[in-house]
């Protein structure tokens, strides 16, 4: 074998051997530098490392790769698993600067992440969701009924109020998640479970309806019919207009914004319509105490029934007995102490000269014209002297006539121990009238005289006194 050959081969095994060596070495080295412990101090996002062979502190390392994040949105909840986010992170460098700086090292600066796709998710999300302000409003629905009391259908569809919650302005911050999901991939040791909470706070907020301005706007307070002083008729009134206050307000508390809320108008009749109108004012009032006889008393609950609603038209005279009627048992009158001239006798219908009494005194009051009056034979306890009116079915009569252009309506009861009646209608007057009374006697007769007493209504000042009647009430009672 020539020597060169030889030479050769030797120098090849040689080079084997000092390969074999170094990579020996190498090793050994590797084993060595993977069994150096970490020094004191040295942690990975919280996790302490300090003492672990360097092999160990990298197994510690990959247990921090991130696990999957739900971010929670106000509309949907959105997860992120890493591998379609791209997430990769250098352990080693990792581990390395831990190791190099012997301290807490964050992860953050070793993450990669594909942000482009994290960020088009978020964009997909707030394409959807965003907001635009909208302020909240309010209107009515449906056709506007005719108001006017001579007009208004209670049977038609009204109308509705329809409240719109309004909108704030709402954008989700991409950036903002973005940097909070890519923190929590960074933070897998001190991350709370995997749910990101994300509110998207509104840049501009509608003010909230008040429910009592509302119903403040759509109220409409009903108006009574009154009295045409122009043509002596009726004006009418209107229907009044307004939303449940108390609904309104438990509706707009339920409510969120972006929502509706739809509520009816509720309409309300005003408490005086037709021709009660005609009969708001007191044109004069009186009563008259009456006694205990159960007899007496009936007769005075007919009488009262018989005039309690009666209406005087203007020009009309007005007949108590033709009113009244008969006075009968058939009708369900009973014997009861009444005078006949001037005697006290029992006799069917006794004690209507009580009803025909408290009414003259309404009369009077009111300035309403007197027809006819007469007084009793002998005076009575009810009523001062020179202010009674008896009546008798078949011979004496008390009639006054309605000669204001409106009409007047008689109100008559029995209650808590007197005859209470009064006249309602129109008072155009600018007076009002008390009466007066003198009297004077002799061994026969007591000798009465009643006066019309007008006074201003503004000042309460004396209008005039005028005699409006004389009456003679006999002693000598048979």
């Amino acid at each position: 074998m020539p020597i060169d050959l030889i030479l050769r081969k030797l120098r090849q095994k040689h080079t084997l051997v000092i390969t074999a060596v170094c990579l020996l070495a190498a090793l050994v080295g590797v084993a060595v530098y993977l069994s150096l412990p970490m020094p004191e101090g040295a942690a990975l996002d919280g996790q302490d490392l300090s003492g672990l062979p360097y092999w160990k502190a990298w197994s510690a390392a990959k247990q921090l790769y991130p696990q999957p994040i739900r971010v929670s949105l106000p509309e949907e909840e959105l997860k992120f698993e890493p591998r379609e986010c791209g997430v990769k992170f250098d352990m080693g460098a990792a581990v390395g600067a831990a190791r190099k700086t012997r301290c807490n090292v964050e992860l953050r600066p070793f993450l990669k992440a594909d942000e482009d796709a994290i960020r088009t998710k978020l964009e997909n999300y707030a394409e959807k969701y965003d907001t635009t302000y909208r302020e909240a409003e309010w209107h009515l629905t449906g056709t506007a009924p005719e108001l006017a009391t001579d007009r208004f259908d209670p049977t038609a569809p009204g109308q509705r109020l329809v409240v719109g919650m309004g909108l704030p302005e709402a954008h989700l911050n991409v950036d903002g998640v973005l940097d909070a999901i890519l923190d929590s991939f960074s933070h897998p040791v001190s991350r709370n479970g995997d749910l990101i909470a994300s509110v998207v706070k509104p840049e501009r907020i509608p003010q909230m309806p008040d429910a009592e301005s509302l119903y403040k706007e759509v109220y409409i307070e009903p108006v009574n019919d009154s009295p045409d002083l122009t043509t002596g008729g009726v004006k009418p009134g209107t229907y009044g207009q307004s939303v449940d206050l108390e609904a309104l307000k438990a509706a707009l508390a339920a409510a969120e914004y972006g929502q509706t809320v739809d509520l009816p108008l509720t309409y309300t009749a005003p408490d005086v319509i037709g021709e009660d109108a005609l009969f708001q004012d007191v044109l004069g009032e009186y009563e008259t105490k009456h006694n205990t006889n159960e007899n007496r008393n009936n007769n005075l609950r007919l009488l009262c029934q018989a005039l309690d609603g009666y209406i005087v038209e203007p020009g009309e005279t007005f007949s108590y007995n033709a009113v009244v009627g008969e006075r009968t048992a058939e009708r369900g009158y009973l014997p009861a102490p009444a005078y006949s001239g001037n005697r006290l006798t029992d006799s069917v219908g006794g004690g209507v000269c009580q009803g025909s009494t408290t009414l003259y005194n309404c009369v009077l009051l009111a300035d309403l014209e007197v027809v006819f009056r007469a007084c009793h034979g002998a005076a009575v306890s009810y009523v001062p002297a020179g202010l009674d009116a008896t009546v008798n079915y078949l011979t004496t009569d008390f009639q006054f006539r309605n000669q204001y252009r409106f009409p007047v309506k008689i109100r008559a009861e029995v209650s808590d121990g007197y005859v209470k009646m009064k006249l309602l209608g129109t008072d155009e007057k600018d007076y009002y009238v008390k009466m007066e009374t003198s009297s004077g006697e002799d061994d026969l007769a007591v000798y009465a005289r009643s006066y019309k007493c007008k006074y201003d209504k503004q000042t309460d000042a004396l209008i005039s006194r005028e005699i409006e009647a004389f009456s003679t009430y006999y002693k000598n009672i048979g």
